[in-house]
Formats: structure tokens, C-alpha cells, sequence
């Protein structure tokens, strides 16, 4: 038995539906993974967009209160 076996047999062919079958969970894993992760970037996403338009709408409101205050006279008072 020197020759060398050119056909993979039946062996080989049971493993592929064990291949298979670790196969998909993982690639469900990992796509779940990547859902969770896009959901994650998303919020954080969100959060820093909604913290700088306060932020910048705060220092707009300063701006208008500023503009609309009457300025401050300094009158004195006579005895």
C-alpha cells in the first residue's frame, strides 16, 4: 500500500455537515455582534450630536439675552 489516496472518502464527506453546523452559529455570532456594534456607534453617535446642539443652542440663547439687555446706566444720585 505505497500508493497515495487520491479520493477524500466518506470521511471526509461526514465532516461537512459538522463543518456546517459550527459554521453557522458562528457566522450568526459574529452578524449579531456587527448589529449590536452598529446599534452601539449609532447611540454614541447620537449622544454627542445631541450634546453639541445643546450646547451650542445654550450659547445662542446667551447671545439673544445679551443683545436684548438694556445697557446698564450709571446715574448718580444727588443729595
Amino acid at each position: 500500500m505505497s500508493e497515495t489516496r487520491t479520493s477524500l472518502g466518506w470521511g471526509a464527506l461526514a465532516l461537512i455537515p459538522i463543518a456546517c453546523c459550527l459554521g453557522i452559529p458562528l457566522i450568526a455570532a459574529a452578524g449579531i455582534s456587527v448589529a449590536v456594534a452598529a446599534w452601539a456607534g449609532g447611540i454614541a453617535v447620537g449622544a454627542v450630536v445631541l450634546a453639541a446642539a445643546l450646547i451650542l443652542g445654550g450659547l445662542r440663547v446667551r447671545r439673544r439675552r445679551r443683545r436684548r439687555a438694556p445697557a446698564l446706566s450709571v446715574t448718580r444720585s444727588r443729595p
